[in-house]
């Protein structure tokens, strides 16, 4: 035996309160059974919270269950009827006999205040019960028989009954709650259980613990779970301050939506599985296919492979051009044998890998452990899963499907139904055309014009695509070469929106026949619309790129900003790239905050045009109408109220059209109408050797250690503030919860958020002395940003913006 030194024990104490009686409220629990027996109906009130258990006194209990019962037969619960059921059951005696009953009816004069006194019954009811968890896991910790993971187990599952069930539920609210977790764990399963062994394991252990319930019971939940997904109700004015006024972002311009999945179908042999490795060579290229356009110099494509043997498609890739040594060859990731059990695996390579497209060939085979039939509408569950990550993550995902005998895609019409894109390839039908020759259908989109085909031809020397021609129209028909010109033009003029008059100008043909070609090209989404405008009615078309991209290319080149608001992808610098445009990837996204509204330097706009003549060269060639614009607008030259600009003097390059009054030489604001923003030039504010304005963001105080989980903080990029629901711990990232939407959770650089500021959005706000124009007006403010704060004043003519401010140029007015 070891004689251990008491010094060297521990000393916890073990003596129990046997001096206390358990949490309980007697007096509580004899007013609600007084007011049951004075007033029957106000059991109505409590009924489905309050139960029977929740009673500490046996014969309280006993009471309770008769007017329950006496309730759910629709007889009154008064003090005649009570005694009667406890007589009839034998339990009168038991319960004190009529003058216990009596004592309960004499003691109340009111049943007003009865939810008051159920809560309290409840609340001490739940205490009573996390006594009882922990003596059992007292008892548990002694056992050393059982082993620490089944206690350790335990202990978790023990302790979240006590502290995750809502107190006081209703019916209803008991149901839900335990549906939630139901389905908590059903995610927490599927999402997070690689092994498919042990997902099933995991999942009839899940079974057994709900008693009457199957596997295939499970799957049905979950699947129901993934299609019934509702969101809370918003006005037009929130969805658009949710998604932006932009368009539709695109990987590869009228062709590959960004954050979405799209199916691919095709015969076996016709060659669908090249087709996308020729449009994920471009896109990991950066380089326009067919003149459908490449939104980025490069970006990481993924491609999870099931059909094609390793040998085989390595040499495919090889000769496509994903060959030793090339950037588009680094650029590209590959996993074999993946299939929709191993789902975590494709979140992981989200969050490592960072691609911005995944192909998945094919469907047959990453579904090949389904339980179900292809038939069978469960058997489209994977895809709807895909389509969560797609909007989690901003990823898209393609997937591989074969035909069916009459052209249609496989099995199951709810995977249709489930994707929002359907592209079909075939060969071409006509008798007398080559055997290269295929037709690419769009059979469906939430994007862009369908159906429409193309004719394309296959080159077995590269394994790349040509297109041909539209069905339908001839590439040599007037309004192709129309298209190819304003292609040209808005590329070269990338981000700068233009009026239909405007392009036609440029490109010296009719406004009618420019309107037309210009509402044809937005519709297939090679050209991007905007309607919004200063005056309300006009259409703006534009072709906006990710910042670093000034190249020009000539086939029908568009592009459109694909940035995604979880994961953000490795971008290339250019020398043509503008300081503005290097600091903030997210200037473009038109959330209606002021950055949307940083302007273009003359770097910018003449990137391409200045690499034989200095930017004073051009300026003096510059034609009349030509425009130095914010990527927000550009508009017609008015001759009259034109300002000439001097690079070198002026700290803001202003447009006739947009502007009521033009700064002077004293360096008073520019104001410009009806929803743009004035800029005051502030401390903030620097020049560069241009000229050009860069307005700067200075870095988040806040280090990594510094945020906490459940914590308030505020981001400039959303316009609002956001409580920190988890922390990556191996990414500078985190999930966070909006102010006003605690449902939807967005995935955000800890370096995009900042301390709370002393001003909020919406409230109102008197500017200070110092500018006088200014003075007796009551602002409201719009936005705040680390760099400055943004006010706005409705006026007859719509809504005056100005900024940025310093907080110490403001005073509050409210709260």
């Amino acid at each position: 035996m070891v004689v251990v030194p008491y010094t060297y024990t521990e000393e916890p104490n073990f003596k129990p309160d046997n001096n206390r009686l358990p949490p309980c409220n007697i007096e509580a629990e004899e007013g609600i059974l007084g007011g049951i027996l004075l007033d029957p109906n106000a059991i109505y009130r409590i009924k489905d919270r309050l139960k029977p258990e929740h009673f500490y006194i046996g014969a309280h209990k006993d009471i309770y269950q008769a007017c329950l019962r006496l309730c759910k037969k629709g007889q009154p619960t008064d003090l005649l009827h009570v005694t009667s059921w406890l007589s009839d059951q034998e339990l009168l005696i038991r319960i004190g006999g009529r003058n216990k009953l009596a004592s309960l009816f004499d003691r109340v004069v009111s049943a007003v205040n009865i939810d008051s006194l159920a809560f309290l019954v409840i609340e001490n009811a739940w205490r009573r019960e996390a006594i009882r968890k922990a003596n059992e896991l007292e008892q548990l910790a002694y056992d050393t028989q059982t082993e620490w993971a089944e206690v350790s187990v335990a202990f978790e599952n023990k302790i979240k009954t006590i502290f995750s069930a809502p107190v006081a539920p209703t019916k209803e609210e008991n149901q839900l709650w335990h549906y939630n977790q139901l389905i908590s764990e059903l995610e927490n399963i599927y999402l997070k259980t690689s092994n498919p062994g042990l997902k099933l394991y995991k999942l009839q252990e899940l079974a057994n613990a709900s008693p009457g319930r199957r596997v295939k019971d499970l799957e049905d939940l979950y699947m129901k779970s993934l299609c019934a997904t509702v969101e809370s109700r918003k006005t037009l004015d929130e969805l658009e301050e949710e998604v932006g006024t932009q368009g539709r972002k695109w990987l590869l311009g009228g062709i590959l939506p960004q954050a979405t999945t799209a199916l691919v179908i095709a015969d076996g042999g016709v060659g669908k599985t090249k087709f996308l490795y020729d449009l994920l060579h471009c896109i990991a290229e950066g380089k326009n296919w067919n003149g459908f356009p490449a939104t980025a110099d490069s970006r990481r494509v993924l491609i999870y492979q099931g059909d094609e043997s390793k040998h085989d498609m390595l040499q495919a890739l090889n000769k496509r051009g994903f060959k030793p040594g090339t950037e588009v060859r680094k650029k590209t990731g590959v996993r074999f044998g993946w299939n929709t059990d191993a789902m975590p695996t494709l979140y992981e390579d989200a969050a490592e890998f960072k691609p911005a497209i995944v192909m998945i060939d094919s469907l047959t085979f990453v579904n090949r452990y389904s339980l179900y039939d292809e038939n069978r509408t469960e058997y489209s569950r994977p895809v709807l899963e895909l389509n969560k990550f797609a909007a989690e993550t901003g990823i898209t995902v393609v997937i591989v499907h074969h035909t069916n005998k009459n052209g249609g895609s496989r099995g199951t019409t709810a995977v249709r139904n489930a994707v929002s894109e359907v592209i079909k390839l075939e060969k071409d039908p006509n008798p007398s055309a080559n055997p290269q020759e295929k037709i690419l259908t769009i059979e469906k989109s939430r994007s862009r014009r369908f159906p429409t085909s193309y004719r394309l031809f296959f080159n077995e020397e590269d394994f790349s695509f040509s297109l041909l021609e539209e069905v339908g129209q001839e590439l040599g028909s007037p309004d192709m070469s129309t298209k190819d010109q304003i292609i040209k033009f808005l590329q070269e003029h990338a981000n700068i929106k233009f009026e239909a008059e405007e392009v036609a100008r440029h490109i010296s043909t009719t406004s009618g026949n420019a309107r037309r070609c210009l509402s044809q090209l937005a519709r297939d989404g090679l050209v991007s619309l905007d309607e919004r405008s200063f005056s309300g009615t006009a259409k703006l078309y534009y072709i906006a790129r990710e910042p670093g991209n000034c190249s020009t290319e000539t086939p029908l080149q568009t592009a459109t900003v694909t940035l995604s608001p979880r994961i953000t992808f490795e971008n290339d610098s250019s020398p043509c790239q503008s300081e503005v445009a290097r600091e903030s990837p997210e200037m473009y996204k038109n959330n209606g905050s002021p950055r949307d509204h940083l302007m273009i330097t003359l770097k910018d706009h003449l990137c391409n045009e200045l690499q034989n003549n200095t930017e004073q060269d051009y300026l003096g060639n510059v034609k009349q109408g030509d425009h130095l614009s914010m990527p927000e607008i550009a508009v017609l030259p008015n001759p009259e109220s034109e300002k000439k600009i001097n690079v070198q003097t002026d700290h803001l390059i202003t447009f006739a059209g947009n502007v009521d009054s033009v700064s002077n030489s004293e360096g008073d604001p520019v104001r410009r109408s009806q929803g743009d923003h004035e800029v005051i030039q502030g401390d903030r504010d620097r020049i560069d050797d241009n000229g050009d304005i860069l307005q700067t963001l200075p870095p988040s105080p806040l280090k990594r250690d510094d945020f906490e989980e459940k914590g308030i903080y505020w981001s400039p990029r959303l316009n609002n503030q956001v409580m920190v629901w988890k922390l990556f711990k191996s990414l500078p990232e985190a999930e966070v919860y909006q102010a006003g939407n605690p449902i939807d959770k967005i995935r955000v650089k800890l370096s995009e958020l900042y301390p709370l500021p002393e001003f909020k959005v919406g409230e109102e706000v008197a500017v200070l002395d110092e500018h006088k124009k200014f003075k007796d007006r009551v602002f409201t403010i719009s936005a705040v940003h680390p760099g400055g704060i943004w006010i706005e004043r409705k006026t007859r003519a719509g809504t005056d913006g100005y900024g940025p401010f310093q907080p110490s140029q403001l005073r509050k007015l409210s709260g």
